[in-house]
């Protein structure tokens, strides 16, 4: 998995694999509601607030998730889901 510099351009580079093996992408809400996202690859559903502003999210649906400017990358984390 590539990340964050040198010749990668900044882009997070993930394998299939490691989406077997459990690894997951931390995104951060930074609004005060509650919002239900509808992961579009997986159909998981994710529940961001104010209180919970931090969650584990499937790769293949953080991108569509990111695309909301109340979202960003904070980490990956490998666990199970």
């Amino acid at each position: 998995m590539g990340c964050c510099g040198g010749s990668g351009g900044g882009r997070l580079t993930i394998t299939q694999a490691q989406i077997d093996a459990g690894l997951a992408l931390q995104i951060e809400y930074s609004g005060g509601r509650t919002v239900n996202v509808s992961g579009p690859a997986t159909g998981k559903q994710y529940v961001f607030s104010g209180l919970h502003r931090l969650q584990d999210v499937d790769p293949r649906d953080a991108p569509a998730v990111l695309r909301e400017p109340l979202f960003r990358l904070k980490g990956v984390t490998q666990g199970a889901r």
